[in-house]
């Protein structure tokens, strides 16, 4: 069964908010059990810039839907609001 990936690019604007979002996401993520495969260092060759990009591997497509359609990722999603804007796909290996 291919891999699913949640690959997200943000632009923070308000740091402290920012963090109490990713501790949540980070607590949401644990039953989950994604792999982060690629964060860090980044070069903006084409369209929009975001200042962070990460890539987390799922064990399925669906696993990865899963993890962010569940109330507890949705509830530390609302504390992303108004502290960063971003783009998020799940795309399916191969």
């Amino acid at each position: 069964m291919p891999k699913g990936y949640l690959i997200g690019h943000v632009s923070i604007s308000d740091a402290a908010a920012y963090a109490v979002y990713v501790k949540a996401a980070g607590e949401a993520m644990q039953p989950f059990n994604p792999k982060v495969i690629a964060a860090g260092q980044y070069e903006n060759l084409e369209g929009d810039s975001h200042q962070r990009h990460v890539i987390f591997e799922f064990d399925s497509f669906a696993e990865a839907k899963r993890f962010y359609d569940s109330p507890e990722y949705q509830a530390a999603k609302a504390l992303r609001a108004g502290a960063a804007t971003g783009t998020f796909v799940i795309l399916e290996g191969v």
